[in-house]
């Protein structure tokens, strides 16, 4: 089988424990080469996954003919830049969230990836999670009739990834990063959100604060709390903290006629399946999607689904428990086969810059006091970042 060579940029905790392993396990990817301007991560992450190269310059990486896509997984100050470079080198760059720090670096992200006629994709991995992949195939399919309300939250504590697996502090500084939970979160949340409604936010507002976070850790925001309209009339909520010890996380859509609740991050007493369907629409056994007629276990005899007088079964919860897969992994092998028949990615760029615009514009909210129209159409800085120039 032809391997596509891959090289990443930032060589840390992310690549060492969601980029590498994905590429090595897939038979069609191969690790061409490392790149991280810090030689001792470098060395460390270059001894572990034995790429054919390493460089100190991302530059340099960009020259190398062996590659054809890049993933960046560098602190988020240098995604659009990077990215940019990449794709004026004629590369299929996947770009870790978040995809941007501003509204102009995301909207000429997306221009360059048209202009170079390569593939860009955001590293928002959580909705190549197989729950939420099920879930928007059955909202797609009209399961739970018209999807009008949605809320997707992920909150988890600084002390967890930040302190226990993150090689850097990168994230907890407002050179590097642009904002705290806003970017780290809610750019996840955002685009799952988006995924299952199946639908563009119109306008956005937004409350983004420093609630518990000591200033000497950092001063960037540790929690957020957005309400979103889309462009069909639908309305939804993301939000996150980074505060909260015990992971909590879900995504419910409600529809006119049925709800789905999706986690991946975390379970607790509240929250025991991956996915759990409910609908009020009548099916016959046969008639049900295979997905909930695979899950739809009997509650109190094993034929009730077969001996209902209207022929219909009952109206219930179906709890889904999805093989547990890695969704990097899903998230990779998507965009490599899309590099190789040459198909557009399911998230395409454009719904990444938007994102960019809603986490943007619930900042901008705060200060206008009012909701704020999307796409933006003018440059918003996030306050305390200082955004550099993109070429």
């Amino acid at each position: 089988m032809a391997q596509i060579g891959v090289g990443v940029i930032g060589a840390g905790s992310i690549a060492d424990i969601g980029h590498c392993p994905s590429i090595r396990a897939l038979p069609n990817a191969k690790l061409v080469a490392l790149c991280d301007s810090n030689e001792e991560i470098l060395g460390r992450m270059a001894k572990k996954w034995e790429p054919e190269k390493t460089y100190s310059r991302y530059e340099d990486l960009l020259e190398d003919k062996d590659i054809g896509a890049v993933i960046i997984s560098s602190p988020n100050r240098f995604h659009a830049q990077q990215a940019i470079d990449a794709m004026r080198a004629k590369k299929n760059v996947i770009v870790e969230k978040p995809f941007a720090c501003t509204h102009e670096e995301a909207w000429k992200m997306v221009e360059v990836c048209h202009q170079e006629g390569v593939l860009l994709m955001a590293g928002t991995n959580q909705r190549f999670w197989a729950q939420n992949i099920i879930a928007r195939k059955l909202i797609e399919d009209g399961f739970i009739g018209k999807p009008m309300m949605g809320r997707s939250s992920l909150h988890e504590s600084w002390n967890l990834y930040h302190e226990q697996l993150s090689f850097t502090d990168f994230r907890a500084k407002p050179f590097e990063a642009g904002a705290g939970a806003l970017f780290d979160l809610g750019a996840h949340r955002t685009d799952l959100l988006i995924y299952l409604m199946n639908a563009m936010p119109k306008r956005v507002v937004g409350m983004i604060k420093r609630l518990v976070t000591p200033a000497e850790y950092t001063t960037l925001d540790d929690s957020f709390w957005i309400l979103i309209e889309f462009d069909n009339g639908a309305t939804g909520i993301v939000s996150g903290d980074r505060y909260s010890p015990a992971v909590s996380n879900i995504s419910e859509v409600y529809g006119s006629d049925g709800t789905i609740f999706t986690g991946s991050e975390a379970t607790n007493p509240f929250q025991s399946a991956p996915l759990a369907v409910f609908t009020s629409k009548n099916f016959r056994q046969e008639e049900l999607p295979a997905v909930i007629k695979d899950y739809r276990y009997p509650q109190l005899f094993w034929s009730e689904d077969i001996m209902q007088p209207d022929g219909f079964v009952p109206k219930r919860w179906v709890p889904v428990y999805p093989p547990r897969g890695w969704a990097y992994k899903s998230m990779l092998e998507h965009f490599l086969r899309c590099i190789e028949k040459g198909d557009t990615p399911s998230l395409t760029p454009e719904v990444s810059a938007m994102v960019t615009d809603v986490l943007i514009g619930a900042y901008k909210s705060m200060e206008t006091g009012a909701w704020v129209d999307l796409p933006l159409t003018e440059e918003y800085i996030v306050p305390g970042y200082n955004a550099p120039g993109i070429r």
